[in-house]
């Protein structure tokens, strides 16, 4: 039997001002839970409590994000994108080249009836131009690997933001990159945030 909802999530729902997506969040986690005994979709040991940690983490991005068209970089489980789609901004692109994960986010889309975001299979070396408002990702490479394959594919007022942990931040050079602290830091009891960098102020 499969625990109840942690608190955590029910506090972060609060904060973000979506406590009607508690339902749906705990579906999704039961999903990548269940998964990943097979598929691998995240660390091959993670509990249902790992799961939850990185729903919360991602949660706390939507506001950052709002009704702003995102792609998702390396979305693997659905981490930051899909939850950001979960919640309400559907205008989003979850960038996977993996067959096996990208599956698994095509048949959360349509169990939740998401329509409007789409899968795509491919690297983001591959791409050919990076249309959306926001790119996202949980740093899949190093931050500035990210920014220079993004930024020659980007035009416009557009912006990066990364989930990073406080470490990974310091490491940067805070002329390129604004750091963010995220809300999910003080629920979870670990620093972490985003890193921000915005190539059209640069």
């Amino acid at each position: 039997m499969h625990a109840e909802v942690p608190e955590s999530l029910k506090v972060s729902l609060e904060e973000i001002s979506k406590p009607e997506k508690e339902k749906e969040l705990k579906e999704f986690a039961l999903k990548v839970f269940d998964w990943n005994k097979t598929t691998n979709l995240v660390s091959k040991n993670s509990t249902l409590e790992n799961i939850y940690h990185h729903i919360i983490d991602s949660a706390h991005l939507y506001p950052y994000i709002q009704d702003n068209s995102y792609i998702d970089v390396g979305s693997g489980a659905g981490f930051p994108g899909l939850v950001i789609s979960i919640l309400g901004n559907k205008d989003g692109c979850l960038l996977e080249p993996s067959n096996k994960k990208a599956s698994f986010l095509r048949h959360c889309l349509a169990h939740f009836d998401i329509q409007k975001t789409k899968v795509l299979q491919k690297r983001l070396e591959h791409l050919d131009l990076i249309k959306e408002d926001v790119l996202i990702s949980r740093a899949f490479a190093e931050p500035k690997k990210i920014q220079n394959l993004a930024i020659k594919k980007m035009s416009g007022d557009q912006k990066i933001l990364l989930m990073v942990s406080e470490q990974q931040a310091i490491r940067e050079d805070k002329n390129d990159w604004n750091y963010i602290p995220s809300a999910a830091s003080k629920i979870l009891g670990k620093k972490t945030g985003f890193l921000e960098f915005n190539p059209s102020k640069k």
